[in-house]
């Protein structure tokens, strides 16, 4: 056995327990009082630089749990606002947004646009090409749709099946017509192709738009604009019907 004994500490040593026979057996080594600060700064320093790795290791740890929560927070968000379908929002998230900028709408003063869009004879189209090219047509539709907001602010989303919704904010009636009618005449004159077929689409919109002297609750925007829709389906499709 080897004994180090410290300088401060080996007159006790010595006399409790080395004389007394009790580390009879022991090699002991008494350090002067310079080798003992040593000694003991350098096992601090060993000490510290233990720590410091270990921190090290559990920080590196923690980024990227941090990474991954994100992650898998980012994809929660999107399968939570986003259609898997069409990669447009969803009807979930366009409730919340209605409401949202109805309230900005209210608060600034500023007129706020709804246009529902309805593709005619969907039906017919997955009846007599098959359900994935109707998937097909669906997503085609919804990039023509991206492709027609110029603003950050605008918004598309696929609220169900065959039919789609467009938030404008700060628009007023005519600059809503005005972007319906550009998004159903390019539609009408550009066939969706699917594996070499190509497939003959057409459009109904219906659209409201909101002011500040309309008595009318966020709800209603889309009831109003729905009216508008069935109107323009009502007189033959392939039009744009504002609710006034």
């Amino acid at each position: 056995m080897l004994i180090i004994i410290y300088t401060f500490y080996q007159k006790y040593l010595i006399e409790k327990k080395v004389l007394k026979g009790q580390l009879a057996n022991a090699n002991v080594v008494i350090l002067s009082a310079e080798s003992s600060y040593q000694l003991l700064l350098n096992q601090q320093q060993e000490s510290q630089d233990l720590l410091e790795e270990r921190v090290q290791e559990r920080t590196l740890e923690l980024h990227i749990a941090l990474q991954e929560l994100e992650e898998a927070n980012s994809e929660l968000e999107q399968k939570n606002t986003l259609d898997e379908l069409t990669g447009l929002f969803n009807r979930r998230f366009y409730d919340q947004k209605i409401l949202a900028e109805y309230r900005r709408s209210k608060r600034n003063l500023t007129p706020l646009s709804l246009i529902i869009i309805d593709i005619d004879y969907f039906k017919v189209v997955n009846d007599s090409y098959g359900h994935l090219a109707g998937d097909h047509c669906l997503v085609w539709l919804s990039n023509h749709l991206k492709q027609s907001l110029k603003r950050s602010s605008d918004m598309a989303f696929r609220y169900g099946g065959e039919e789609f919704c467009v938030i404008l904010p700060d628009t007023d009636a005519k600059g809503a017509m005005a972007l319906a009618e550009s998004l159903r005449k390019s539609i009408e004159h550009q066939a969706c192709t699917y594996k070499g077929i190509e497939i003959p689409l057409t459009i109904s919109s219906g659209l409201f738009t909101y002011v500040q002297q309309s008595e009318v609750q966020p709800e209603q925007i889309f009831t109003r604009a729905d009216k508008a829709l069935y109107e323009a389906k009502n007189n033959g499709r392939n039009q744009t019907t504002a609710s006034l």
